[in-house]
């Protein structure tokens, strides 16, 4: 079981290192417990007495210990996702008081001013709440500008606190405004932690590096690289760091601020002094290690027994080896008062309590009895509808009937679309592990809804990869732009709120940028172009259907013309060789005529000499002054 996978959702040591809180999940509740790290005989668990949360929709966002000066009551400060802060007591297994921000925003994080007695918190809106711890009220609440998505917030000095979102922000709380921005993380950041009044370390969500910041400069004092993915932080002033990684390791960094500069690298690291996991000697299995506490030579480490009782082991972590294994032995030992979960402890011989270790929860609803009802009607509604076909006389059924219904009786293969949570998750290891050929497998994928849902569900920090692996294909194969464009679309869409928190985007994105760009230049002329295409088409569709414009309004034109290409010849027309006025071609006019050609020919010749004779037939159309002549 990885860190990742623990049923502890928060954890939390006091300044001492003798008690530690946390929260894990009983069914659909959160609960909340403190355990003494040094437990002794006359010294009682105090995890029988679990803080349940009311509604099973409330989880606890962050936890702080402080010191309630009017009563000298350790007291843990609970942070919900309703807006409010519990003030619970341990030893009285009580809420104190209950601090409320007026809103359901959720509590991001609670940073204690012990001097002041003040307390500082963010929540989920980016509004930053002032608390007096005397009067157990709130004094003021402020938003400080070009300050969102805030994860963290840290005390420095009088008027002065730390902001975090991706970037890193020194705030004068007097003035409002932000008087330092330090580099940030891809991802958002999870720890913030002053080391001394000069510097301030910081860690990221899925990050294995640990930048120590100068305060004054604001320059990178070291950077403390891990094997794994750090989950939490414990430090000895500014001698001593220790890291719990995702792996279920810790990680001592001894003198983080004096580092060696990598000239490669070109910034300052630092890799683990010593590194110390834990086994089973019974099988050898690795124990995950879910929190430490340094505290000078001191190193206290936390682990899980029956999935959620925590246990401790205290070592002396300057005189082990650097590479050093605990062997820890979490076999069934007898129960006793002293170690028991109950309040009286077990009995042997009784049925077995209930643990979280075997308990396995489902959800859903039971259709067992509902499905097999239905199945039976199923069969029923067969057997009746094959009853009713055999009782029809067959004599009338050919076999183009049967055809169908045996075809029809065919159980058909159903067509399996591919899943989109199979592509997330193979996206996401191809772009974590940085495999090509896998990821090359995803992007040939061109189902626009496909990708839509698959980038939907991979992490807002992988979309930064993303783009870059989209970049460096289509800045080397142009070709698949068209493509690769459907990808680098969604994921703007989607991941672009994220997007624009990430600093220094544009350099990391700068040959996708730069297609981009290019490719926005040319749209007003390919909008200028289109526009002309579809005018000059609707233009020859127009003129196709009702014809041009001189047509329209003179449609007498085109048979004039017609008329002009038709010669007229009086001669024969008086011959009456043309009848109606319609001239027929000599050819024509020969062949289908009843006059033979001795009687053409005499009359072309009478037509040559002048004297053919004018018929009565001819008279008509003639005044009487030029028949008398």
């Amino acid at each position: 079981m990885s860190a990742t996978q623990s049923p502890v959702v928060l954890s939390s040591y006091d300044p001492t290192g003798r008690y530690l809180c946390y929260v894990s999940i009983a069914l659909d509740k959160q609960r909340i417990s403190v355990e003494p790290t040094q437990k002794s005989d006359n010294y009682g668990l105090l995890n029988e007495n679990f803080l349940y949360l009311d509604d099973s929709k409330s989880r606890v966002t962050s936890l702080k210990w402080t010191l309630v000066s009017s009563t000298e009551t350790l007291c843990v400060l609970i942070g919900l996702s309703n807006g409010e802060i519990w003030l619970y007591s341990p030893l009285s297994h009580e809420i104190l008081f209950k601090l409320s921000t007026d809103n359901s925003y959720e509590i991001k994080d609670i940073v204690v001013v012990d001097s002041a007695k003040k307390l500082y918190c963010i929540d989920s809106d980016d509004i930053i709440y002032e608390f007096d711890l005397v009067e157990l009220k709130l004094q003021r609440h402020f938003k400080v500008e070009s300050c969102t998505g805030l994860n963290r917030i840290g005390f420095v000095s009088e008027n002065t606190l730390l902001l975090a979102s991706h970037q890193i922000f020194l705030v004068d709380v007097a003035q409002k405004s932000v008087t330092m921005t330090f580099p940030g993380h891809v991802s958002p950041v999870t720890i913030l932690e002053p080391l001394s009044k000069e510097y301030f370390i910081s860690g990221a969500e899925n990050d294995r590096f640990l930048n120590v910041y100068d305060i004054a400069s604001g320059l990178t004092k070291s950077v403390l690289v891990s094997q794994a993915n750090v989950t939490s932080m414990s430090h000895s002033d500014d001698n001593v760091i220790v890291t719990t990684t995702e792996d279920g390791s810790v990680e001592i960094f001894v003198d983080p601020l004096i580092t060696n500069t990598n000239k490669r690298r070109a910034q300052k690291s630092k890799q683990h002094s010593k590194k110390i996991s834990a086994i089973d000697p019974n099988n050898s299995n690795k124990i995950p290690l879910f929190n430490a506490f340094i505290n000078k030579d001191i190193l206290t480490v936390s682990y899980l027994q029956n999935a959620t009782v925590p246990f401790f082991k205290q070592i002396q972590w300057k005189e082990v080896s650097d590479d050093y294994t605990i062997e820890l032995d979490i076999a069934h030992r007898k129960n006793n008062r002293s170690t028991d979960r109950s309040l009286y402890g077990q009995d042997v011989a009784a049925t077995k309590t209930y643990q979280e270790g075997n308990a396995r929860v489902t959800s859903g609803d039971n259709f067992k009895h509902v499905e097999d009802v239905i199945k039976q009607l199923e069969i029923e509604t067969s057997n009746h509808a094959e009853d009713d076909r055999e009782s029809e006389p067959s004599e009338f059924e050919s076999l183009a009937d049967k055809i169908p219904l045996a075809l029809s009786n065919v159980p058909k293969k159903k067509k399996k679309n591919p899943v989109t949570g199979t592509f997330a998750v193979v996206l996401t290891q191809a772009l974590q592990s940085n495999d090509h050929s896998l990821l090359e497998t995803v992007l040939n994928n061109r189902d626009d809804k496909m990708i839509r849902d698959t980038i939907m569900r991979i992490k807002p920090t992988l979309s930064v990869i993303l783009l870059e692996r989209l970049a460096e294909r289509i800045a080397r194969q142009s070709n698949r732009q068209r493509s690769l464009n459907i990808w680098v679309k969604w994921c703007l869409i989607i991941h672009g709120g994220y997007l624009v928190s990430v600093p220094n985007l544009t350099k990391t994105l700068s040959s996708l940028h730069a297609t981009v760009k290019s490719r926005a230049a040319l749209l007003d002329r390919l909008t200028a172009l289109k526009i002309r295409l579809e005018y000059t088409w609707d233009r020859l569709e127009m003129d196709y259907t009702y014809g041009t414009k001189e047509e329209m309004h003179n449609p007498n034109e085109i048979d004039q013309t017609e008329e002009d290409d038709v010669e007229y010849n009086e001669e024969l027309d008086d011959a009456g060789l043309i009848e109606d006025g319609e001239e027929d071609s000599g050819e024509s006019y020969y062949e289908d005529s009843d006059v033979d050609e001795s009687e053409t020919q005499e009359i072309a010749q009478e037509v040559e000499n002048g004297d053919v004779q004018e018929g009565s037939d001819d008279d008509e159309g003639y005044s009487d002054v030029e028949m008398n002549a």
